[in-house]
């Protein structure tokens, strides 16, 4: 699935908004008590909600820029190209940003 980048930035900055709220940000607070109902109605509290949208954004981030390029260059049997691992590094520090990459 591939989104416009405006959208997947705007996930970002939502991602980033249930992390400050889940580790206590005062900023934050009032969003924490706006999800409480809706947390309790799927059954799961501010550490799943960020957990799953940090898988979310794990498979999202396979449509910037860096995993096209890498495709093609693995396409083309270039798996080793600078290019590839550099595409390769963006593509894990935007999931090492999620909480999903070591």
């Amino acid at each position: 699935m591939v989104v416009p980048e405006d959208a997947l930035r705007a996930v970002w900055d939502c991602y980033g908004a249930l992390v400050h709220a889940r580790d206590g940000d005062v900023e934050a607070a009032q969003l924490a008590d706006l999800l409480s109902p809706y947390l309790r109605a799927c059954d799961t509290d501010l550490d799943g909600l960020v957990a799953c949208l940090e898988r979310v954004l794990a498979v999202l981030t396979l449509g910037i820029a860096a995993a096209r390029t890498l495709a093609e260059h693995l396409a083309r049997k270039q798996g080793d190209a600078p290019e590839a691992v550099h595409a390769v590094n963006e593509i894990l520090a935007e999931w090492r940003k999620a909480g999903v990459a070591p």
